[in-house]
């Protein structure tokens, strides 16, 4: 089975066909699931559905989280049906091998990351141990990682060893756009986000690692140096953000990259390294 086998039917321009995309794809593939939905509202006149696989174990577990939705009108291919396929695929392999894990597949995160915050607010953060968060996963040589200080916490040093980096052309790096990881930093659990991207644009984050919030917002040039990266003509309905462009050797490196890291026993916290 290829990993890329469900990407042009997840690549959907209507949001009610990408939700129907979805379903469809999660029960030919023998996922179990529960609906978490929320109804249409001022704030949010389309609703939340939110599609969570049913754990295989009861223990508490990661989370592998991604959102589904795309900006309305467009295929939303790598931004974000790469993640989605991924973590499909990551599903099926440990549930067959009996790792412990749990799953999530996000509604509005182009809108303000709704649906990630509606799945916090009746969260019990006891049944998780960590998350993890992919969005852009599907264009570029490069994983980029972001863990804002977590990558030392012990449920996340397995990813971040260097060993693992070097072989999957990992780097951890201080910044990242947000995306439905920042609705899960207020919970005091570790959190992880991940990305793909091409070597180039890794000195472009860099540089926006820099800038940090500030109280008067980020300066012009912030804009500027984010417009330049290659990765962008990928996200939020760009030229790029189409199956055509989407790589399944991306895919694959990063489908490997978290088997891997599932797979390592526990590492020492000085086995990792900044870029």
């Amino acid at each position: 089975m290829t990993i890329d086998r469900h990407l042009k039917h997840l690549a959907q321009k209507d949001p009610e066909n990408r939700q129907k995309a979805l379903l469809d794809v999660l029960i030919q593939e023998g996922l179990e699931f529960s609906l978490q939905e929320q109804e249409p509202s001022i704030q949010n006149p389309r609703g939340i559905r939110n599609y969570l696989l049913t754990p295989w174990s009861p223990e508490p577990s990661l989370l592998f989280c991604a959102h589904y939705d795309a900006v309305p009108g467009t295929f939303g291919a790598n931004d974000n049906a790469a993640a989605v396929c991924i973590l499909i695929q990551l599903a099926q392999t440990l549930k067959k091998e009996h790792i412990p894990a749990r799953f999530a597949f996000f509604d509005g995160e182009e809108a303000g990351n709704m649906g990630s915050k509606f799945y916090v607010s009746s969260l019990d953060r006891t049944s998780l141990t960590g998350v993890i968060n992919l969005d852009v996963c599907g264009y570029g040589d490069t994983i980029a990682i972001c863990g804002k200080g977590h990558e030392k916490k012990p449920v996340m040093r397995p990813f971040c060893q260097k060993k693992l980096l070097e072989s999957y052309r990992g780097q951890l790096l201080k910044y990242l756009p947000k995306s439905d990881d920042s609705s899960f930093r207020g919970l005091h659990l570790p959190v992880l986000s991940l990305a793909a991207v091409p070597l180039w644009d890794i000195q472009y984050l860099k540089a926006l690692a820099s800038y940090g919030e500030g109280l008067l917002g980020r300066p012009p040039e912030f804009e500027m140096i984010l417009g330049q990266m290659e990765v962008i003509s990928t996200m939020h309905g760009g030229y790029r953000d189409t199956p055509e462009w989407v790589s399944s050797d991306t895919m694959n490196q990063i489908y490997h990259y978290l088997l891997d890291g599932m797979h390592s026993p526990p590492v020492s916290s000085k086995r990792f390294i900044f870029f």
